[in-house]
């Protein structure tokens, strides 16, 4: 399958997964309150609005706010698209590193979208005695455990790599996009 038509199916996939979890959030909002067991004493359905914008600032109470989030998921999303280009090329399992990329790039996508539009995270499933989440977080959680899969299928090949040729390498190969870019 060409690259193009490889780009296109991803972006049209991540158009979805953005979709449906914005979706479930606009039919959610209206429960705020409400806590409805899934599976009784374990998962509940409990719509929550996190307006720390972040785990981090919720379980250590760092005070950052929405202006400074924003910008990190900014940089997240800018980082994000030049390593899955850079791995893209680099790399021979194609399929697997688009999958990495739908699925990173669709939850922060969501994230940006919940701090701008819904002034924090709409979470709504708990579980009970740690923490409340939402699809967004589901998508990330996807893309963690493929990721560590694909480092422990090539863990070898992996283990042959020099990290300073590696950071000299990304760091050439995103110069060289913004030179062809700018030409």
């Amino acid at each position: 399958m060409k690259r193009r038509s490889i780009d296109l199916m991803a972006g049209s996939a991540i158009l979805i997964l953005i979709a449906i979890d914005q979706i479930i959030k606009v039919i959610v909002k209206g429960y705020y309150g409400v806590k409805v067991p899934i599976i009784q004493n374990k998962i509940y359905f409990k719509p929550t609005l996190n307006s720390n914008y972040s785990w981090l600032n919720s379980m250590f109470k760092f005070g950052w706010g929405k202006a400074f989030h924003i910008i990190i998921n900014v940089i997240f999303l800018f980082l994000a698209y030049f390593t899955f280009k850079y791995i893209y090329n680099k790399s021979k399992e194609k399929l697997s590193i688009k999958l990495l990329e739908v699925f990173l790039i669709s939850g922060i996508l969501c994230s940006l979208i919940d701090k701008i539009f819904w002034n924090g995270s709409l979470d709504y499933i708990y579980l009970k005695g740690l923490f409340v989440f939402d699809l967004k977080d589901c998508y990330i959680t996807v893309f963690e455990i493929e990721a560590i899969t694909l480092l422990i299928r090539n863990r070898a090949s992996i283990s042959k790599i020099s990290n300073k040729e590696l950071i000299k390498d990304y760091i050439k190969f995103i110069k060289s996009n913004f030179t062809t870019s700018s030409n």
